[in-house]
């Protein structure tokens, strides 16, 4: 159920509305009308620091499927009017980047700082990279739209890089708003609907590909500038992050990494860190666990190995204790979370198959 308090709560940047603007504009739409809707009053031209909150960006985002033309899918059009420095900041940092693992990890660390209705993280299986995109907040109608936007946001840098990627691929939960290989066709990888995750997945060599616009004074600039404004947001926790990637990268490699060899990874001593992730709210047995869970929940989507063997690979002593973690964590053991995904998998295909009745007419009302 959508909740407008919740929704009134959150703040996007203001930069989002450019992109209905060029979208309205190439329609010969009134541009003042997607305000009026939006029940936005913002000066001409925007400043970069003002914003919109949540359901501000709902009502948008609705307008704009509502004057996307009919034919190819909503999400291919919007996404040609979506610049990747949309991102302020972030796109800088990403687009200056040394090579794609270095934007892929500037993007996981503030993604927070302009996408709070979603939660992003990454998960290394199989030589593939799994960027996993877990929405945090209803926005009713628009879901499964804001959705594709925003797994299909970062591949926006593509033309950035030195050489092309093959074997990358998008998963959506949901199913297709039109023919699956136009899709495919405007961003040139492989799309999957009714999958288990929403996430776009590359191949682990792909990381290495350098950028063609790297600039390291640049790219430190940007974020300088970025962990400025994590300070001034509060609740960002760039430290945190990364403390939860090492570990993660950690256990792909079935190793252990005590308190001493992360204080090393990260320039500070052992008390500094224990006392700045506990500023940010955590400490390092609670993410031990998280990622733990984290990477289990991957290898039980994802393989058929046995529940004491996927605790063994996750880090945690012994079954028991992994079911107790995970448990604590989703609410389900892992024997019956991994039942649950399969069932909902197997019914989101039976779905699909099923034949849509003749009558069925799909209606979506003009915004005014």
């Amino acid at each position: 159920m959508v909740s407008e308090r919740v929704l009134r709560h959150l703040t996007f940047p203001v930069q989002y509305l450019e992109i209905g603007e060029s979208l309205a504009r190439e329609g010969g739409h009134d541009l003042q009308a997607l305000y009026r809707y939006c029940g936005i009053d913002l000066p001409t031209p925007f400043m970069p620091w003002q914003t919109i909150n949540g359901k501000q960006l709902q009502l948008a985002l609705a307008y704009f499927l509502n004057i996307c033309p009919a034919g190819r899918p909503p999400l291919v059009m919007f996404m040609e009017h979506f610049p990747l420095t949309t991102h302020g900041p972030i796109g800088m940092l990403a687009i200056t980047s040394a090579t794609l693992g270095e934007a892929l990890q500037g993007a996981l660390t503030y993604a927070p700082l302009v996408m709070p209705a979603f939660g992003m993280r990454r998960q290394d299986l199989g030589g593939e990279v799994h960027t996993i995109v877990e929405r945090r907040h209803d926005f009713g109608a628009v879901n499964d739209f804001f959705t594709e936007t925003v797994v299909t946001a970062p591949l926006k840098i593509m033309p950035f890089l030195t050489e092309k990627i093959d074997g990358a691929s998008v998963h959506l939960m949901h199913g297709p708003t039109g023919d699956p290989a136009d899709y495919e066709a405007a961003f040139g990888l492989k799309f999957v609907f009714n999958a288990r995750q929403n996430k776009f997945v590359l191949p682990a060599k792909a990381l290495d590909i350098p950028l063609i616009a790297r600039s390291r004074a640049s790219h430190l600039l940007m974020k300088a500038t970025l962990e400025q404004q994590c300070v001034a947001a509060h609740g960002l926790k760039p430290l945190t992050q990364e403390v939860r990637r090492l570990l993660h990268a950690a256990l792909v490699q079935k190793q252990v990494l005590d308190a001493d060899r992360l204080a090393q990874a990260l320039a500070m001593s052992p008390r500094t860190l224990s006392r700045r992730i506990k500023g940010e709210g955590t400490t390092l047995p609670q993410l031990r666990s998280e990622v733990g869970v984290e990477y289990a929940e991957m290898l039980l989507l994802q393989t058929e190995r046995p529940i004491a063997q996927i605790a063994q690979l996750a880090g945690f002593a012994d079954a028991a204790a992994f079911s107790r973690a995970f448990k604590r964590t989703t609410g389900q053991t892992p024997s019956l979370w991994r039942l649950s995904r399969k069932a909902s998998e197997i019914s989101s295909v039976a779905a699909l198959l099923t034949p849509v009745p003749e009558s069925t007419t799909l209606s979506c009302k003009a915004a005014p």
